[in-house]
Order: structure tokens, then sequence, then C-alpha cells
């Protein structure tokens, strides 16, 4: 196996593991309804994507288009790039639920801020009915 592409499996594990790790932050800030500090990571996963995406097209063009990272870990017969495959396929998992988390939290904030302001600031023109029967906005 290629010593290049066992030094991109570990980075792109590192920059996994980093990736979650601001995920996790995020969901902090969302739940403490820390405005700012959540505008300033958003900074952070921009970097941390890019590298990830670098990282990858790398590896990418050292194994070529077709070949399978799965396949190769599993004919490499090597403890610990296995065991960092494994690591890679459990932190995009959970990354993959921190995400969902994190915006479903955001849209439910967003949802009860309307709900808040409409309740706060009512329409102030009166409605006029159209042919159907409802209220024109």
């Amino acid at each position: 196996m290629n010593a290049n592409l066992k030094v991109v499996i570990f980075e792109e594990k590192k920059v996994i593991k980093d990736l979650l790790d601001l995920l996790d932050r995020q969901y902090d800030y969302i739940v403490n309804k820390e405005v700012v500090k959540m505008d300033s990571i958003v900074s952070e996963l921009e970097d941390v994507s890019k590298k990830l995406a670098k990282l990858e097209i790398e590896r990418r063009n050292i194994m070529g288009k077709d070949a399978s990272l799965k396949e190769l870990v599993e004919s490499s017969n090597d403890e610990k790039l296995t065991e960092a495959y494994r690591d890679i396929q459990r932190n995009l998992n959970m990354i993959e639920q921190q995400k969902k988390a994190n915006e479903e939290l955001v849209k439910n904030r967003l949802f009860y801020t309307k709900k808040m302001l409409n309740l706060l600031s009512p329409k102030r023109g009166n409605g006029t009915y159209n042919a159907y029967g409802q209220i024109r906005k």
C-alpha cells in the first residue's frame, strides 16, 4: 500500500474528528442561544470542510476514481488502517446525526421566533376575501 495514501487517510480521520467537534460546539451554542458564537463558528466549519475536500481529492487522485476505500482497507491487512477506517465511518455517522439535530434546533428556534413576532406585531391591514373565500394578504 502507498505510504502517501495512509498519511491522507489518517489526516482525513483527524479532520473529520475536528468537524465533529465543531458541530458539537455549534450544538452547544444553539442550545445556549449564543448567537454571536454561532456566527463565528460558521467560518471554522467552512475551513474544516475545505480541508476535508482537499484531502478527499488527494485520496482519489492517489487511489484512482474507481477504486473503493473499503475494499482497499480490507485487502491491506493493516490493523491501524482498518481501525482508522472504522473511526472515519463512525465519525461520519455521528456528523450526519449531529448536523440533523443542529438543523432541527435552528428550524425550531426560527419557527418560535416567527410565531412570537407575529403575536407581538400582528398585521395592520384588513384582509379582503378573494373569489375563493380566502383572505388575501
